[in-house]
């Protein structure tokens, strides 16, 4: 029985539509680097217009779009006719420096990639590396703004996708996760850790640290508790999780129990991962590279979930978006004989609880093969009017917003909100 989930690859794009054309054009002037004896300036000429800039910058890595540098900051405020960012870190003479910009003219948003420096270049007539160790005065290089960069790229299009509360740029990244390294990103990442009582269908398992990162990949794969722990008694026993639980919502349950009578403690461990103290975001489109566990109960879930419950936390009042899901069984059938198991792939909306509800915003596709043989990309695209999902690029299916005209018990709160309602607030994965 084949019993894990691995995640390859996790990003999240932002539309590509509902861009806004700017009418002038604002031309961000070529980029100054300045060494100094701690580090080094990049800068760029003031210009009456200018509100702010924001400034990446990578050391011996390309930019692969307009993504988070390896330093990154916007400044608010220009300094002797120059907006000026200062980074703490020496460059040695044989670093290549990469750098993008963002600058805010007239309340609009402008982008630029620079050509590459290579420290050890130094234009003539300028004073080399080692001597301005020696002399502790500045190396000037300025950078030359490549003309094949296409000029749609030096304008920020404003697009629905908001991150943290701010808009994002039309083809821009916002977020990937390739898991590199030998353990989970805790500046990206925090695991959950409790026993899940805070909806009426939560799995029956105990959220833990239960995963490990190997050769870019996570690997979550559920155990037995007592194989672990020879002590533990599921029908008898006490736990209780102390300050590592993570519950915020029924903590008297999820974090301590005892078992007596029909109440059992979890009898399987697994792993439950989010991003919801580092990255949340409104409308886009998501792609996870991912191979499903194969084996009989497993039930595996890609999701998107809010991040403040404004419509409330109880029964999916505020919305659950699976990306992708399916039952990993390998021969799984409904008594009609229709086939329900490890070949069938979800993708939809939860907004309640029960069984009833479970299917009324679900779509899925079939294939002879159980999912779980090989790694596909599963994708949803999210914006104003509908959820779509896909496959290994294979649209299989989307679901048109409107869920207030639904009787679902939560329809005098999403009156509140937009045609997408409970689906139409900042969600993390």
């Amino acid at each position: 029985m084949k019993m894990r989930l691995w995640l390859r690859c996790i990003s999240f794009v932002l539309l590509c539509c509902y861009g806004i054309q700017i009418g002038f054009a604002y031309k961000i002037p070529p980029v100054q680097l300045e060494l100094k004896e701690e580090g080094f300036l990049v800068s760029i000429p003031h210009e009456s217009g200018i509100e702010n800039v924001a400034f990446n910058v990578n050391r011996n890595r390309p930019f692969k779009a307009f993504e988070q540098g390896e330093f990154s900051g916007r400044v608010s405020t220009e300094t002797n006719n120059r907006w000026i960012f200062e980074i703490k870190r020496r460059l040695r003479e044989d670093d290549t420096i990469y750098i993008w910009t963002d600058v805010q003219f007239n309340k609009n948003r402008f982008r630029s990639m620079s050509s590459p420096i290579m420290v050890s270049e130094v234009p003539s007539g300028v004073i080399a590396i080692n001597e301005m160790v020696n002399d502790k005065k500045p190396v000037v290089i300025t950078t030359e703004t490549p003309p094949a960069i296409d000029p749609r790229n030096d304008i920020c299009e404003p697009t629905l996708t908001i991150i943290r509360n701010r808009n994002a740029c039309r083809g821009e990244l916002i977020f990937e996760e390739n898991f590199n390294g030998n353990e989970l990103n805790a500046t990206r990442w925090r695991y959950e850790v409790r026993m899940p009582l805070d909806i009426a269908d939560a799995e029956f398992v105990l959220y833990d640290t239960n995963a490990e990162i190997t050769n870019g990949m996570l690997k979550i794969e559920p155990r037995i508790w007592g194989n672990d722990n020879p002590n533990a008694d599921i029908r008898r026993g006490n736990l209780n999780l102390g300050v590592r639980c993570t519950a915020y919502q029924n903590s008297d349950v999820e974090c301590r129990r005892q078992a007596f009578g029909r109440v059992v403690l979890p009898p399987i461990l697994t792993a439950r991962i989010n991003t919801k103290h580092a990255f949340s975001f409104k409308y886009g489109r998501v792609e996870v590279r991912a191979k499903l566990p194969q084996g009989d109960w497993l039930f595996p879930l890609l999701l998107l979930e809010p991040l403040a419950n404004l419509y409330g936390q109880q029964a999916y009042a505020s919305g659950q978006m699976r990306i992708a899901f399916i039952r990993s069984n390998l021969n799984l059938q409904t008594s009609d004989g229709i086939e329900m198991g490890g070949r069938v792939l979800y993708g939809g909306a939860v907004l309640r609880p029960e069984a009833s509800y479970r299917n009324t915003f679900m779509v899925n596709t079939s294939r002879d093969a159980h999912f779980g043989e090989t790694f596909h990309i599963y994708s949803l695209t999210w914006d104003d009017q509908r959820l779509s999902f896909e496959v290994d690029g294979q649209k299989y299916g989307s679901i048109d917003g409107g869920f207030a005209q639904h009787e679902m018990g939560h329809n005098y709160a999403w009156t509140n909100g937009n045609h997408m309602a409970p689906l139409d607030q900042e969600v993390c994965f």
